[in-house]
Parts: C-alpha cells; sequence; structure tokens
C-alpha cells in the first residue's frame, strides 16, 4: 500500500508538469500565424490580368477563438474581377499581387480585427504579342506575364542584322508608346524603359537609316578613297547651345580631304577613332576643349558607265570592292545577243581590259575579272554573224512552214494511194 504522502507528492508532480505543458501550448497558440507558400515563379510585383487563377488565403477565427485558416480559389473575369463569398466582388485586374493582398486586406477589415490575407498565383494566363520589323521571325507570340522587351526580343532570336536596336517601339493598347534602347540594356546595363510586355502590345524593330548604319560601323571601319564623311567640329563647353552644324567632304583618290580651315589631310586608311584624334590635335590650335565627329554618310562616290548589250544600261554606283563578273550579274546580267568572249572595260588611263565571261564560268579563269574602279565603262558587244548565220535567222520561220506543209501533202498522198 502506497502511503498517502507520496501519492499526494505524485499527483501534485503530475499536476504541475502537466499545467506547464499545457501552458506552453495556450502561448504557442496565441502565438500562431498562417503560414503560406508563395510560388516562386511569381513575384509580389507580377500584375494579375483576366484569365489568371489566384488562391485567396486568409485567417478566421474559431468558435473556441482559435485562428483557422481558410482558402478559396478565384479566376480573374474578363471584365477584371473577382467574386469571394466573404466579400463579394473585387477588382483586380492590372494590380501586383502585393497590391491585392493590401485591397483585400482592407476588405477583410469590415469582418476581422487584424485579418491577415495572402494572394498566390496558381495558374497565369499567356499573353498575346506582336512583333513586326527587321527581326529573324515576325509573327504573333504567346509569353509568359512578366517577360520584359529584352527578355523577349533576345528568346526570338533578336534583330535581324540591319535592326536599329536603339529605337525598338512598344505600342500599347491604351495608345501610348515605349521605345527602348537594347544596346543601353547590353553593354551599359541601363534598365530604363526595360518594360513588362502587356497583352495586345506591339513590338516594333525598325530597320536602320544608311547613315545610321555607317555610323554603326564606323567605330571599325577603315576610311577609303571614295568616302564621303561628315565632320563636325564643336567646343565641348558649348556643345548644344551654339553648336556648329557639320559639313561633309569627299575622300579623294589620293586618300585626303581639304578642309577649309586645316587644308590637306590625309585620312584614308585610318579608322573613324584615329581620324577623329588626328583632327582634334589640329582643332587644338583653335579651340580649348575640341570635340571631334566623324560619320560615314557615303561609302563611296564612284560611278560606272554600262553600255551594250546588257539588260539594264546606264550608270551605276560602286560600293567597297567589287569584280567585274559579280556586277555584271547584279544589274541584271546580259541579253540574249550578248557576246560573252568579249565583254570591254575602258579606263581613265586609255588602259582597255578585254573580259571574256565564258572562259570565267566554264574554264575558271579569273584573273581578267578585275575590280572595277571610279570611272570604268563596260561596254558588252553584239556577237558577230555572218552572211549565212543571218541568212538562216531570216528564213528559218520559211522552213518551218514548208516542213509543215510537206507533212500534210505526205499524208494526203499516203491516205490517197492506200485506197482500193
Amino acid at each position: 500500500m502506497i502511503p498517502f504522502k507520496l501519492l499526494d507528492f505524485r499527483a501534485g508532480k503530475f499536476l504541475f508538469i502537466w499545467g506547464f505543458i499545457l501552458g506552453l501550448s495556450v502561448l504557442s497558440l496565441g502565438q500562431t500565424k498562417p503560414v503560406t507558400v508563395r510560388a516562386d515563379s511569381y513575384t509580389d510585383e507580377m500584375t494579375l490580368s483576366p484569365g489568371d487563377k489566384i488562391k485567396i488565403t486568409y485567417v478566421d477565427i474559431g468558435p473556441q477563438g482559435t485562428p483557422i485558416e481558410k482558402s478559396s480559389i478565384a479566376e480573374i473575369r474578363h471584365d477584371g474581377t473577382i467574386f469571394h463569398e466573404l466579400v463579394g466582388v473585387v477588382y483586380v485586374q492590372n494590380l501586383t499581387i502585393r497590391q491585392a493582398e493590401e485591397l483585400l486586406t482592407v476588405k477583410f477589415a469590415e469582418y476581422f480585427k487584424q485579418p491577415q490575407v495572402v494572394v498566390n498565383i496558381i495558374e497565369k494566363t499567356t499573353l498575346k504579342i506582336f512583333l513586326w520589323g527587321a527581326v529573324p521571325h515576325v509573327g504573333v507570340f504567346s509569353i509568359q506575364p512578366g517577360t520584359t522587351i529584352a527578355e523577349f526580343l533576345i528568346q526570338n532570336g533578336g534583330a535581324s542584322p540591319e535592326g536599329d536596336v536603339t529605337k525598338i517601339t512598344i505600342s500599347r493598347d491604351d495608345g501610348s508608346v515605349v521605345v527602348f534602347d537594347l544596346n543601353k540594356y547590353l553593354f551599359a546595363n541601363d534598365k530604363t524603359y526595360n518594360v513588362e510586355l502587356k497583352n495586345n502590345d506591339k513590338v516594333i524593330v525598325p530597320r536602320m537609316l544608311a547613315i545610321d548604319e555607317y555610323s554603326r560601323l564606323s567605330r571599325g571601319y577603315i576610311l577609303q578613297a571614295g568616302n564621303i564623311i561628315q565632320i563636325s567640329i564643336n567646343e565641348l563647353a558649348a556643345l548644344g547651345k551654339s553648336s556648329t552644324p557639320p559639313e561633309n567632304y569627299l575622300i579623294d583618290k589620293e586618300g585626303n580631304i581639304f578642309h577649309k580651315r586645316f587644308g590637306l589631310i590625309r585620312l584614308a586608311g585610318l579608322s573613324i577613332d584615329k581620324a577623329e584624334a588626328t583632327l582634334t590635335e589640329m582643332a587644338k590650335r583653335y579651340y580649348r576643349e575640341p570635340l571631334v565627329k566623324i560619320e560615314v554618310v557615303q561609302i563611296s562616290s564612284r560611278n560606272v558607265f554600262v553600255f551594250g548589250e546588257v539588260n539594264r544600261p546606264g550608270v551605276y554606283p560602286l560600293e567597297g570592292n567589287v569584280r567585274l563578273a559579280e556586277f555584271l550579274a547584279n544589274i541584271g546580267g546580259l541579253t540574249p545577243s550578248a557576246d560573252l568572249d568579249k565583254v570591254i572595260v575602258t579606263r581613265e588611263n586609255s588602259k582597255t581590259i578585254t573580259f571574256s565571261l565564258n572562259d570565267y564560268l566554264f574554264k575558271r579563269h579569273d584573273d581578267k575579272n578585275i575590280y572595277l574602279d571610279d570611272g570604268d565603262r563596260i561596254i558588252v558587244l553584239s556577237r558577230r554573224r555572218g552572211f549565212f548565220y543571218k541568212l538562216a535567222e531570216k528564213i528559218q520561220p520559211l522552213s518551218v512552214v514548208l516542213s509543215v506543209l510537206t507533212a500534210i501533202a505526205s499524208i494526203y498522198v499516203i491516205i490517197n494511194y492506200a485506197k482500193p
């Protein structure tokens, strides 16, 4: 038999331990908060769109005063609203997740003292984007919301070589227009206007203008005879206030320009950067801090003249280094009467070159396939025809008629003689 005092001590110890555990449970219960997990792929700044499905989680208080976490699924309707069984219709279109949480918290405050609301996107609708201009693939693309213009272009092949990525235009349904510079984003980490695309956005990559194309290439471009360049020289401190208009100069055959202030300057063979540095040193005699800018306005001012048996005779500009055979092909080729063995090129030094297109095409004789030069005159002669050749051409239609009549007569004779 257990003594009463020992039993009383054991009972007291049991009640003490049980009370301690119960106290901890109540304390922890009072500090309990709802635990929710947000989808990793959707950030708080992602906007909501019609068709999205969201999960709304909030805390309710149970009959015994204990917090109960409740959640419901709502789809954003075409008018941008959702319906919740507690707060009714709520307009959430174009709100970020964080803004939607704040709005619903205000709505739930009518029913709870300290409502806690969490919104998760469980299914995101796709956006329709129109892509046009100097890009590898023109068309309509479906993208995930939250995609920026830079991400969209890179994912879809970027721009074509002739595309001007500094002036990418995003035209929106509300009439607003955003102009984005992809070069600055890529090379200077300038995120200005790298906006998230919206449904029905029209993305247009314009083609680069000729002067812009030469300007883009000019940093590594070596100046050469025939280039027309645009030179502007200004005082750095006065730039934008009283800028001097640029002037155009032709680099002559000797590789020089004649500047009205500096005189004769040799620029052929220099890169644009070195040419600018050369002119900057010269300008220091007249300017405190000169700023020199050179742009290539026209690659070449050279022309060639084409006569004779070609499909399109005329005067053609030369751009870059062009050989005779490829030039003839580029202008539309020769007529059927052309003498392929006698294409004549006359030059300013009175030198004459005879080129055989037959030998070039069929015998791979490339030695006479010269580079064309400014002022070249290309003459494609007609084939020489002898008397019998010309006579054959004239009587050929008559011979066809005679052949037909002879055939008809032969058939007639055979039929008549075949009769019994």
